[in-house]
């Protein structure tokens, strides 16, 4: 090579970027990117500024649509004349414009991507081989250091933020996944998969959190027989844990009496560790099968019982003569559709909650019953009496029943009015109307008693001893499911006048928005009041400390809740929370314009059954 004058080489420029025009493959050789700018006093032109031509030790590449492109030029030798090599390299690099085009070479995810200039300093004065040795080191590390750079930040992409999450945090999120109510596979095309396998089959750590952690597998619902062998994965995975069976029916014929008693014959030997067991079907021979199951069992961590016999054509009504005789100590919370038991018999002792919804005529309680049933759990804090559930004759009186502990009451059919009225509870504080007509609903709203005086609310105390307080004198939560009511009047808001959430679902929402405008503020036509002259109670809001309203309803004028919510916020007093249902939020304008004034959350649906 001394003997010979070599080409000099121009100045390489290596740009590293993140979207360059080259990729080499991270596991190639060295590849040595020249420029074949020669010399001044070479014969041969010098390439244009936007030809790449790579010399490759192996003479493939490695391009990021996962296909190797191999070169067809033989290996340069360096003693070689390199002028009848140019043409050739020449027409390579066309072929790769042309068949693979500029951008096939963009975005690769391991490797170098460079971009090679030909130096401006071509025909310029050049350095001695130890000072262009030493350059020539200087751009490798660089190029090699942009490399690591690159590679560390194509690495980085796969470190998803969510598989950065502590463990810990990750259980925590599984176990209020797995208590999410799950699609009904009557709905959907493919029957839905338990929680527990689809988290376990993302990756390799989630797997390992799912497999370990007992308590994603203590929910076990039953809508359909597959998947094969979800039981006694689930019994064997929880560890002993309490289990929450629930089982419905409804959605498939493959689920029939016999189906049902033989996963109730799965679940019997684990039944110290039942902790809630729901059955929901419209046969009432399956209910049959699993009372006997469960007439003389022992249950002693059970702590919710449901048995609904729903959807059923007629009045089907079923009586079991015994139920969990064996004992059910921890039992504080029951519900029973279309059934009865032995009222006066454990377990209907010491109850929290009592959910009895369409008692026919030969489930139906007599007042009496009904009597003993609240006295045996005088801790009772929720009643929900749904459809028909207690016989009160025509014309007769009946004594009224105190229930101080009662928070939650739910009343719906056509006794709400005496109901209500015979149901004395002081503590009150959430109130449920459901399935009215407008008759019975302009009925309560006509026996509810006008507190005296709104000071007075404010003093009494908790017992509600105080006189002329109203019947709901602690109430802060009113509801109204599907009531198809009369236009409500100022008199429903005065009698009940602590109200800070108002939940309206499918009852007449236009017709309450029109009580909260400020032209209704003053006193009705019939001219009710607080004791109070009219000049006092001229400008005074409908339910002032309202906080909280929810309005789920396919009659919704939102420009008519828009004035009311900036006139309630004008007058001072504001609502903090508006929750709307989404398939009529047409309008983000409108939104955008509500969330001015009030924080505004979206549901997608309401559970009535709850």
């Amino acid at each position: 090579m001394s003997g010979r004058r070599l080409p000099s080489l121009s100045l390489l420029t290596v740009c590293v970027r993140r979207r360059l025009l080259l990729s080499l493959s991270f596991s190639e050789e060295w590849a040595c990117l020249l420029s074949a700018t020669l010399s001044a006093n070479s014969t041969v032109r010098p390439l244009s500024t936007n030809t790449i031509v790579c010399f490759s030790s192996n003479r493939s590449l490695q391009t990021p649509r996962t296909r190797r492109v191999r070169f067809c030029t033989p290996p340069i030798p360096p003693s070689a004349n390199r002028d009848q090599f140019l043409p050739l390299l020449q027409r390579e690099v066309k072929r790769f414009q042309e068949n693979y085009g500029r951008d096939s070479f963009q975005y690769g995810s391991d490797g170098w991507r460079v971009l090679v200039h030909p130096s401006a300093d071509v025909d310029g004065p050049h350095f001695s081989p130890a000072v262009s040795s030493l350059m020539n080191q200087v751009h490798m590390n660089e190029a090699t250091l942009s490399c690591i750079r690159a590679r560390i930040d194509a690495l980085s992409t796969f470190l998803i933020p969510v598989l950065r999450l502590p463990r810990e945090v990750l259980e925590l999120i599984f176990k209020v996944g797995s208590r999410m109510p799950q699609d009904d596979p009557i709905l959907g095309s493919s029957i839905p998969r338990p929680f527990p396998l689809v988290v376990a089959a993302v990756s390799r750590q989630w797997r390992e959190i799912a497999l370990n952690t007992p308590d994603l597998w203590t929910n076990i619902v039953i809508k359909h027989p597959r998947p094969f062998g979800w039981i006694p994965l689930c019994l064997q995975r929880s560890c002993g844990q309490p289990i929450d069976i629930t089982i419905d029916t409804r959605s498939t014929p493959l689920l029939n009496t016999t189906a049902v008693d033989q996963l109730i014959a799965r679940f019997l030997p684990h039944i110290q560790r039942w902790r809630r067991f729901a059955l929901t079907t419209s046969d009432p021979a399956t209910i049959y099968a699993v009372g006997g199951r469960l007439a003389n069992a022992s249950a002693p961590m059970l702590r919710h019982l449901q048995l609904s016999l729903s959807g059923s054509s007629g009045n089907q009504e079923v009586l079991l003569h015994e139920i969990l005789q064996g004992g059910a100590d921890a039992l504080t919370s029951v519900r029973f559709d279309s059934l009865s038991t032995p009222w006066s018999a454990p377990p209907l002792h010491n109850l929290v909650a009592l959910d009895l919804r369409w008692l026919w005529h030969q489930t139906r309680l007599q007042y009496e019953q009904f009597r003993s049933v609240i006295a045996a759990s005088p801790n009772i804090r929720a009643l929900i009496l749904r459809g028909t559930y207690i016989h009160l004759h025509a014309g007769r009186a009946y004594p009224p029943l105190h229930i101080p502990t009662l928070r939650y009451l739910e009343l719906s059919g056509d006794t709400v009015c005496r109901m209500s009225s015979l149901l004395e509870t002081p503590n009150l504080q959430e109130l449920t109307l459901a399935n009215l007509d407008e008759t019975e609903f302009r009925e309560f709203v006509a026996s509810l008693p006008l507190p005296t005086d709104t000071s007075a609310a404010a003093s009494a105390s908790p017992s509600g001893s105080a006189t002329g307080l109203g019947r709901y004198p602690a109430l802060r939560n009113l509801s109204l499911l599907n009531a198809s009511m009369c236009t409500p009047t100022r008199r429903f808001t005065r009698a009940l006048p602590t109200i800070t959430h108002l939940t309206v679902i499918n009852s007449a929402t236009s017709k309450f928005l029109q009580l909260f405008r400020k032209e209704h503020a003053g006193p009705d036509a019939h001219g009710y009041g607080y004791g109070h002259s009219h000049s006092h109670s001229e400008g005074v809001l409908s339910w002032p400390h309202l906080k909280k309203l929810t309005l789920v309803d396919d009659e919704v004028d939102y420009f008519l809740l828009h004035g009311v919510v900036r006139e309630r916020a004008a007058l001072g007093a504001p609502l903090d929370r508006l929750i709307l249902n989404a398939p009529f939020i047409h309008d983000d304008q409108l939104v955008a314009t509500l969330e001015e004034c009030v924080n505004v959350d979206i549901v997608k649906d309401v559970d009535l059954d709850h």
